[in-house]
């Protein structure tokens, strides 16, 4: 009996070392893959686009599983961010720095949490006047009747107050027409019913209808350094930009302007190394990126890292760029600014 057993037990032990070399312990969580949620917009969106774009990527390259969710805008899956209930979503640069300070009327509070992998042009804004206008800067605004207020988009509001800030005007040195988006801006333009529109954006339809009918030109912002600072107060994240001869109708030399940016963001409760492989990721495979969508060809490696940014970068992400080189001294200044709420 004791030689029956002896040889039972062995028999056992044998067989459990070889299913431990067939499959080995741990294998089946290593082959598992990560689940990443990411937020965005609506189907259709441009920031859909663009979500679905990297999430695709990230999951061709590491071992994950993407899970793309809408919600209606920013400000209902920033606090999903913010508590590590969404791994990834795409922010413009006004809500991003609205969200992470509390900022009213976008955030009745703060999102400390916010942090940033990336950035990538998003936007122009310049101020639009008819062609045959006696308007030649934006400083001449003074006294003119000009289409703004936009209530019903934030965005396009905060944008125009900082073009006009480079200036050194506000809305009480003019007379403001009030419209409720970029559209019906352009529109009492075109009829005649304005002088300018203070929110005016490239690839807008109706600048182009507007152009064919009564013809358009482009106000050009002062680039002082004070101007830029003025800038900057009204719309943090803001940078001087170039709009270029040929980009839009009217424009025959190139003009500076108002630029602002995306940011793809994450927060402090994703974990480093998840942090760290995507921007790897979406750093060694960039072209993959512009294979998919045409909205997709702005988030170039060199755009990355950006001194104008309104919200801190992730560690993970600073690690990154550091190896890489394009993380230089005065971005440690920048980043502890942000961090201190400066």
């Amino acid at each position: 009996m004791r030689r029956t057993g002896f040889w039972t037990v062995l028999i056992c032990l044998l067989g459990i070392s070889a299913l431990s070399v067939v499959f080995p312990a741990g294998t089946e969580a290593q082959e598992r893959p990560r689940i990443l949620k990411w937020a965005t917009f609506p189907p259709g969106s441009v920031n859909q686009v663009m979500t679905s774009g990297m999430a695709s990527v990230t999951d061709n390259y590491y071992k994950t599983s993407s899970r793309v969710a809408s919600y209606t805008g920013y400000r209902d899956y920033v606090p999903l961010i913010e508590k590590g209930e969404a791994d990834f979503g795409i922010l413009n640069a006004l809500d991003a720095w609205g969200a992470f300070n509390g900022k009213v009327p976008f955030y009745q509070e703060k999102h400390r949490n916010l942090r940033l992998l990336r950035a990538a042009p998003a936007g122009k804004n310049a101020i639009l006047v008819r062609a045959d206008s006696k308007f030649k800067t934006v400083a001449d605004l003074k006294g003119a009747k000009v289409a703004g207020g936009y209530d019903a988009h934030m965005v396009c509001r905060f944008l125009a107050e900082a073009t006009l800030a480079t200036a050194g005007l506000t809305g009480k040195d003019m007379t403001m027409v009030p419209v409720a988006t970029a559209v019906p801006g352009i529109q009492v333009l075109m009829d005649g019913r304005v002088e300018a529109s203070s929110c005016a954006a490239p690839g807008m339809p109706i600048i182009r209808e507007t152009d064919a009918r009564v013809g358009v030109r482009w106000l050009p912002i002062d680039t002082s350094p004070e101007a830029i600072r003025r800038m900057r107060q009204i719309f943090p994240g803001a940078f001087l930009d170039t709009l270029k001869a040929g980009e839009v109708p009217g424009l025959k030399e190139d003009i500076p302007v108002v630029g602002y940016h995306f940011y793809l963001t994450s927060s402090t409760h994703t974990d480093e190394n998840t942090i760290y492989q995507i921007t790897k990721i979406l750093w060694d495979h960039n072209e993959d990126l512009f294979k998919i969508n045409p909205q997709l060809k702005y988030w170039t490696d060199d755009q990355a890292v950006q001194a104008s940014v309104a919200i801190p970068y992730h560690p993970a992400a600073i690690r990154f760029y550091k190896e890489k080189g394009v993380w230089k001294p005065e971005m440690d200044k920048i980043q502890q600014e942000l961090l201190s709420g400066k």
